[in-house]
């Protein structure tokens, strides 16, 4: 098995830093709920249902992700990941001066379009042309991981300033939210700002490498031939297998309170390490093995496939385990989801789809990896407020056959990298794959 020497330089690093933060603030706003669920809904007068609706519209966004791959394939990247920031920025302060549920339809609608149309694509292309093709696995894990840190560090300004304005002269608990969707707003016109000086033009890097600068613009042709390309599909699969098994981590919590019999607080203490202490080495451990030994798929296939036996052995612990083994099995799970997730977004670049086509490619997989969000937090609920505590055993059912659906697809990139990929029997109909010589920028 060849062998690459992996490295990622501190400037690299502190860009990707940078980046992690802009990509919490996009997510900030739209999923407010998870830290505020109570105040949201008293400043919206609105129900359960309705905010979970919000997240529907929102989701949505992953929909039209493809057209905005496009757009940032066919236009400046850069320009894209900017306007797509500003937009957020902008519409988090208009939404904390106008909080009310028909307002906030309006508000996460075009949060999608800004977040998941502008900003996601684009974000993924800017990710891939920050370093090599050998070194996407690492790039992508360790941007994953420095997400998980920006977000620990945006939720502590989030409640440092929701304690200071959340009293009776700024209206209470809704002063409060408003105040937090404020600081959400002036961090990220910050972040966006400095990262106008520090993000590479990508038009100029690829201009710099063709031939010809119309080589740097896809066509229409080409627009299709990514979309009917099998690797972005397989790649597509990955994203959804790791993401939705992602999902599913989040219901261990309740499981180990109300079956497991652990107690609130120790539960939420194990979630804490899972969700964000084991994120920032699982993550871009997952890439940097996968970049070692020049197959990110293939350190997911092993690590979803070890993570399915791991579940079935949760599966089958009682109230009578001691608090030890669950919370030893319940971070060994958690360990192994956070390194298969951490490359999951590079296996285009696996793949060798070129970089000319990366944001339309993101776009993509965005559309067919995060459309768990439309209907498995339903599905959930469901099961749960149909069948109790049995319900989980529906949800943990569901996550290892993801993970098995993850296993296979693994394999199926294998043997189609050795049939096609490796022996350059593939290109992207009605293109070329002169890009493919683009190095660092």
């Amino acid at each position: 098995m060849q062998k690459t020497k992996v490295s990622i330089s501190p400037r690299q690093i502190f860009i990707l830093f940078l980046m992690g933060f802009a990509y919490s603030i996009i997510y900030a706003t739209p999923f407010i709920q998870y830290v505020f669920y109570d105040d949201l809904a008293s400043a919206l007068n609105a129900t359960n249902t309705q905010l979970g609706v919000l997240i529907a519209i929102f989701g949505v966004g992953n929909l039209i992700a493809p057209i905005g791959g496009v757009i940032s394939d066919k236009f400046n990247a850069k320009t894209v990941y900017l306007i797509g920031m500003y937009a957020t920025c902008l519409l988090s302060f208009i939404f904390a001066m106008n909080m009310n549920y028909k307002f906030a339809v309006f508000i996460w609608s075009a949060l999608a379009v800004a977040a998941l149309f502008l900003f996601f694509p684009a974000h993924t292309k800017l990710v891939r042309l920050l370093g090599d093709e050998k070194s996407q696995g690492t790039l992508f894990g360790t941007a994953d991981a420095l997400y998980g840190l920006a977000s620990v560090v945006i939720n502590f300004i989030a409640l440092a300033v929701y304690a200071k304005f959340a009293i009776k002269a700024f209206g209470g608990g809704i002063g409060g939210l408003r105040a937090v969707i404020i600081s959400y707003g002036v961090v990220g016109l910050i972040v966006t700002t400095v990262l106008i000086f520090l993000l590479p033009n990508p038009d100029k890097a690829l201009r710099s490498a063709a031939a010809e600068e119309g080589k740097t613009k896809i066509s229409r042709a080409e627009w299709i031939g990514v979309f009917k390309d099998p690797r972005t599909w397989l790649s597509g699969i990955t994203v959804f297998s790791c993401y939705s098994v992602g999902l599913a981590v989040t219901y261990f919590t309740p499981y180990m309170t109300n079956v497991l019999g652990i107690t609130v607080v120790s539960s939420g203490v194990i979630a804490v390490i899972r969700t964000y202490g084991i994120r920032v080495i699982g993550a871009p451990l997952g890439g940097f093995l996968g970049d070692k030994i020049n197959s990110v798929s293939r350190v997911i296939g092993i690590t979803l496939g070890l993570g399915g036996i791991v579940t079935v052995i949760f599966m089958t612990m009682t109230g009578h385990a001691s608090a030890g083994a669950v919370t030893a099995i319940t971070l060994l799970i958690g360990f192994l989801i956070q390194i298969s997730r951490g490359g999951m977004m590079s296996i285009p670049s696996e793949m060798k789809i070129p970089r000319k086509y990366a944001a339309t490619a993101a776009g993509i997989v965005c559309a067919v990896g995060f459309c768990p969000d439309l209907f498995l937090y339903t599905l959930y609920g469901h099961w749960l407020d149909t069948y109790g505590n049995a319900g989980y055993t529906r949800i943990f059912i569901y996550t290892i056959c993801m993970m098995v659906l993850g296993v296979v697809n693994s394999i199926v990139i294998h043997f189609y990298k050795k049939k096609y990929v490796e022996t350059g029997r593939v290109e992207i109909e009605g293109g070329n794959d002169e890009i493919e010589k683009i190095g660092q920028i």
